[in-house]
Formats: structure tokens, sequence, C-alpha cells
């Protein structure tokens, strides 16, 4: 593990740096669409079709990742999206952006989003081995990371936005992914190819091992319920934020921080947690308690009522997140980490893009308790699965639990 500091915390950097910049533009290009075309349909259309390439091309890139090794994967997401986001705000300046233009662009940047994802979680292994708590806390490490660029980009995009223009905002975004990029070349070498254990049916298989697990199964359609619910609210901020809380994009980038409050907040207190809880029995109690908090959005939309359900809710994911990774990673064989991860990732991002491309709709034609209410019902069923999979989990035998297992036993696999 101490030899492998170096690498992790590169990680963890590249990380940091790179969705910092993405939640720049998370806040600029909603901004820009309603600047510029006043739609909240076209708004959500750009969304759902950055999340839909996430599913689309998620589990050919698994495959791709797999083959080519995590490492050298990752960089060449970055390298790619560095020019693909650089190209938008090029072409408004030449006055070439058309909308078709912008939504094939947003089509390709998305493509790389979820292999990316299943290659962060796939090397994880390789820096800290497959012991159940040492996993779990590297992954809760790196959602943190993930969920600090929320105190960082997203303030600072609303800034910037209000103070330059959405189109301007765009090159830092770029230069992160350039700066990620290096972190990644000059200190993390593991991240090698994987070996199939699929023959030539790769492109199937995590999706079939998924199915086939009987835990997973429900795991997945519970994480399904659980995308599309956030990626609905997370739709919602920007919709609220130009109709309801003063036409301000810093009000975009301050809610969306103080969801990161609670996200980075819940993953600080997993680490302790685990101590004493087992992760199973964090993942339930955090999707639970999310259920009652998105409720509180159904009674109320008030702007600080909204934060305290963006922060609550923040907490209650942190809960889930790392443990549920830990768990995936240590429950798949090593051959078929890279497709279940992507495979999971695609499932989900496809309910993620369906309930983005529901959202600006339904804000237009309802009032805005309408649709939260259906986002909390999306999420209790989520967790009324989840707390069925726990279920199905704590009756195995114990030799065949080897994400719960105690960190001293050796994996069967």
């Amino acid at each position: 593990m101490p030899k492998k500091r170096g690498p992790l915390l590169a990680l963890l950097c590249a990380e940091i740096v790179s969705v910092s910049g993405s939640l720049i533009t998370r806040v600029a290009l909603p901004w820009f669409v309603l600047a510029t075309t006043g739609s909240v349909a076209r708004m959500s259309m750009v969304l759902a079709v950055q999340m839909l390439s996430m599913a689309v091309w998620g589990i050919p890139g698994g495959v791709l990742a797999a083959r080519l090794g995590t490492r050298a994967f990752m960089r060449l997401a970055d390298g790619a999206r560095a020019l693909l986001v650089a190209l938008v705000p090029l072409l408004h300046w030449l006055d070439r952006l058309t909308f078709p233009v912008l939504l094939a662009l947003v089509f390709l940047i998305g493509g790389f989003f979820t292999p990316y994802y299943a290659s962060q979680r796939v090397l994880l292994p390789e820096l800290v081995g497959d012991d159940e708590r040492l996993l779990t806390r590297a992954n809760t490490l790196l959602m943190a990371a993930n969920r600090v660029t929320l105190l960082i980009g997203a303030p600072i995009g609303g800034v910037l936005v209000a103070a330059f223009g959405a189109q301007r905002v765009l090159w830092i975004d770029a230069g992160s992914f350039w700066l990620s990029f290096l972190l990644i070349s000059l200190f993390v070498r593991t991240g090698r190819a994987v070996p199939s254990t699929t023959g030539g049916e790769e492109l199937l298989a995590g999706i079939r091992f998924l199915w086939q697990d009987r835990v997973l199964r429900l795991w997945t359609v519970a994480n399904i319920a659980f995308e599309m619910a956030w990626q609905c609210v997370f739709a919602a901020i920007p919709i609220l934020a130009f109709s309801r809380y003063h036409d301000d994009p810093r009000v975009v980038g301050g809610l969306l921080a103080v969801f990161g409050v609670g996200a980075v907040l819940g993953n600080v207190l997993v680490i302790p947690l685990m101590k004493a809880v087992r992760p199973i029995r964090l993942m339930t109690l955090g999707a639970v308690a999310e259920s009652l908090v998105l409720w509180t959005a159904v009674i109320d939309v008030h702007l600080v009522t909204f934060g305290v359900v963006l922060c609550l809710g923040g907490v209650f994911m942190g809960f889930i997140e790392g443990p549920t990774a830990a768990l995936q990673t240590r429950r798949t064989p090593p051959g078929l980490r890279p497709q279940s991860m992507s495979a999971f990732m695609t499932l989900t991002l496809v309910a993620g893009a369906l309930g983005l491309t529901m959202t600006g709709p339904a804000f237009q034609a309802f009032d805005a308790r309408i649709p939260f209410a259906v986002v909390a019902t999306l999420y209790s069923s989520g967790a009324a699965l989840l707390m069925l999979s726990a279920a199905r989990l704590a009756a195995e035998p114990a030799a065949d639990e080897p994400a719960l297992s105690d960190s001293r036993t050796k994996d069967p696999a």
C-alpha cells in the first residue's frame, strides 16, 4: 500500500482537476443554451444527449479499455476530451456553432465518461489490493475527490459565467483535461490490459454477468432508479435558478456547491463508520434516509429548502457510492471488471438520459412539486430494491460472500 500512495494521489488529483473543469461546463453549458435560446426543452436535450452518449459508448468503451489497459484508455480519453471541449468556444468565436453541431460535440465528449469511470475503478485494486476495507476506503476517497470538485468548479463556474459569459469559460474545462492527462502520464504506471475471460462475446459479457448475479441484478435496477431520480434533480437546478431563483447563474454554482458539501461530508463519515457498521448496512441506511429527504422537495421548493435537500442528499449519497463500488469490484472476476462496470454505468445512464429528457417538459407543464413527487417515488422504489438485495446478500453462505467477509479472509476468487 505505501508504494502505491503516489499513483493513488495522482489519480485523486487528476479526478479533482478534470471534474472541476467539467463542473464549470456543467454550469456554463446549460446556461448558455438557456440564455441564447430561452428554451428549457433544448437545455434538457443537451444534457440528455450527453448522458445518452455515455450510455451508447459505455459497453464498447469498456471493451476498448480492457484491451488497451486502463491507464492508456484514460490518457486517450483526457486528450480527446480536451480537444473536443475546446472546439465549442472556438466554433462559437468563428460563428460556426449551430445547435446540431453543439449536440454532436456533446455526444462525442460524453462517450468517454462511462469507460473512464470504469477504468478508474478497475485501476484501484492494482493500487491498493482487493482487501475489502482498503478497497472501500480507496473508492470512498475517489468519490470524495469527485465531490470536492463541487466546492471548486461549481461556484467558480457560476461566478465566471456571470462575469465573462458561458462560452468563454469552456476553455478552462479543456485545460483541465490536459492537466489530468499529464498527471496520469507522469505518475500512474499501473493499469495493464485485462485478459478477457469471455472469448468473442465481450460486448454482452458485462450485462450477462450483472443479470446472472442474484445480488447485482437487483442492485443494477435499484441504481437505475437512483440515477434517473438524481439526474432529474440536477436538471431542475438550472431550471429553478432561471425561472424562480432570481435568474442568476451563481445560484446554479451555489446549489451544486451545497450538494458537494454534503457529499464530501458523507464520504468522510463513511470511513470511520466502516469500523462499526458493515458496508451493506451503510448503503441501505443511506438509501432509506435519502428517500425521506427527497420527499421534502414535494412539500417545499423554496431556495433554502431545496438547498437543504441537496446538502442532505449529498450526505446520504456518500453512504452509498464508495461501498457500492467496492462490493461490485470484489464480487466481479478481474477479467470481467471493465465490461461489468461499463455495463452497469451504461444501464444507469440510459435511465438518467431518459430522466433528463423528461425533466424540462415536466417543469414546463406542471407545478414543480409534481416532478419532485415522481423523483421521490422513483428513489423510494430503488431503496426498496437495495434492501432486498442486501437481504439476499446476507442469506448467502459466508464463503460465497466476498464483499462482506472480514478483511483478513482471502478472496475466494
